[in-house]
């Protein structure tokens, strides 16, 4: 009892203490600036607290500091701004501009104010600053001015979006859903072969056509950077005269320049499809014409890497970009086990309608019925008593519908209907199922190994028959999935 009353007391000071933690820092936070993304348009800032010994500036220099709460929007309320970034602006007044402006950008909620570390410190060059976050981050922003005067800074934010980080997500969620699909695939092998064989044999062909230029290979280095940079409009400049100077040098006239180019243009396509096209099935293609397992494996994770880093690069914000990854992820395996499901279920509908169809068709046909003296001669004649005793023949004279008398099967030849409705089925289980299969196979064999025509068909056809390594030894030599889910 008295151990319950002890600990009922601490946790009740406990609580207390904890309370006026909360409520001190509600009071530290309410005095304090605080910029709220949505809602705030711009704040006007005027550091006043002095601050001394602050890192990067000599001891016993004094700088006036301010300290500014950023506070993001919430994730799932705000998610169409999925792709969007916030720009964050620190723009000093006319008469801040001459003065030594620091910025510090973190999130470190114990540092005090002005006491970032030196190398975390910001100028802002010509009384500016501007800084890239995400909209949904609560980040920190410390001012520091290295001057006696007072100055007044201007903090804006501006939401940008760009285009180009959806493109990636639907891109990388596509390449995450067919990555298997593609491995697999030759199709996605050879085009993607040719595509780059015809980047290399155009590139090599610039790289050898650039020796006789004036200006030697240093045009290359200008194509080079300038593709890494994405100047797709000076390229479509570029090109042209590139191509011109390389026909004037060889002595080509102006007016072969189309036809010349259409042939060089033709040629080029073909040589890098014809190195694409061999690299496939020197690399790729195994002996009989398959695809090679460890390669496709290996391109297939290198297709999901690839899908992950652009669904990660989709989004300013790494929690969602994160979020947005593991749901692409659940949704392909989601899609896929429904998709393989519908297959399986197609696959089996086909010949059980085809079956189905027969056996209407068997049962719907009309089988004519045996002449009334072939029957009494058949009845009174014993040399057809074995042939009698082995098939009974319908008699319209003995009262019989039309059609052949079936003698009730035994009980081992006893099949359960997988389509038909029958009261007296009974539902078997999966182990039942299994062993149903099995034995029916395994007699089948047998009936069939045992009959004489087998044995001569096999001395024939030895050559031919190959027999099929057990699961437990052919699971050794296949290549072990990385996850089962993928």
């Amino acid at each position: 009892m008295g151990d319950y009353r002890l600990l009922r007391n601490s946790g009740v000071v406990v609580g207390i203490i904890l309370l006026h933690l909360f409520s001190f820092a509600s009071l530290v936070s309410s005095d304090e600036l605080q910029f709220v993304v949505g809602e705030t348009g711009e704040i006007q800032v005027t550091p006043s607290l002095e601050v001394k010994g602050s890192p990067g500036l000599k001891p016993d220099r004094t700088v006036l500091c301010e300290r500014i709460h950023i506070h993001g929007l919430r994730r799932f309320k705000h998610i169409d701004k999925y792709a969007h970034s916030l720009k964050l602006v620190v723009n000093a007044s006319t008469a801040g501009k001459t003065s030594s402006i620091d910025v510090c950008f973190h999130r470190n909620l114990s540092r005090a104010i002005g006491m970032c570390p030196h190398s975390r410190w910001e100028k802002a060059s010509k009384g500016s600053w501007v800084q890239t976050m995400s909209p949904f981050d609560h980040k920190i922003l410390d001012v520091r001015v290295a001057s006696s005067n007072k100055v007044t800074l201007e903090v804006s934010a501006v939401e940008e979006l760009f285009m180009y980080r959806i493109i990636f997500l639907i891109l990388g969620a596509v390449l995450l859903a067919s990555a298997s699909t593609l491995s697999q695939s030759l199709a996605f092998y050879y085009s993607s072969a040719m595509a780059v064989g015809i980047i290399l044999v155009v590139l090599l062909v610039l790289f050898q056509g650039m020796k006789l230029l004036p200006t030697g290979r240093s045009s290359f280095a200008l194509f080079i950077y300038s593709s890494l940079l994405g100047l797709g409009g000076f390229l479509l400049r570029y090109i042209p005269g590139l191509f011109q100077s390389l026909l004037t040098e060889m002595g080509i006239d102006e007016e072969m320049y189309t036809p010349v180019a259409i042939f060089v243009g033709a040629f080029l396509s073909l040589g890098g499809a014809f190195f694409g096209f061999w690299t496939v099935r020197k690399l790729i293609l195994t002996e009989d014409g398959s695809i090679d397992v460890s390669t496709s494996l290996f391109v297939s994770w290198s297709i999901r890497i690839m899908a992950a880093v652009l669904i990660l690069q989709s989004s300013v914000d790494p929690l969602l970009a994160g979020g947005a990854l593991i749901s692409v992820i659940l949704m392909s395996l989601t899609l896929k086990r429904i998709t393989r499901l519908k297959f399986l279920l197609r696959l089996y509908e086909i010949p059980l309608n085809l079956l189905l169809g027969i056996w209407e068709a068997i049962r719907d046909a009309d089988i004519p019925s045996v002449p009334g003296y072939l029957h009494d001669f058949m009845r009174k004649s014993p040399d057809a008593s074995e042939f009698r005793n082995r098939v009974t023949f319908a008699s319209p004279s003995g009262g019989v519908n039309n059609g052949m008398r079936e003698s009730p099967p035994s009980e081992s030849d006893t099949f359960p209907s997988s389509f038909h409705k029958t009261p007296e089925r009974s539902q078997l289980t999966k182990e039942e199922w299994k062993k149903l299969t099995k034995d029916s196979t395994t007699k089948a064999v047998q009936e069939l190994v045992s009959s004489p025509d087998f044995g001569k068909w096999a001395a024939v056809n030895a050559d031919r028959i190959s027999v099929t390594p057990r699961k437990g030894s052919s699971s050794t030599n296949r290549p072990r999935k990385w996850l089962r889910w993928f």
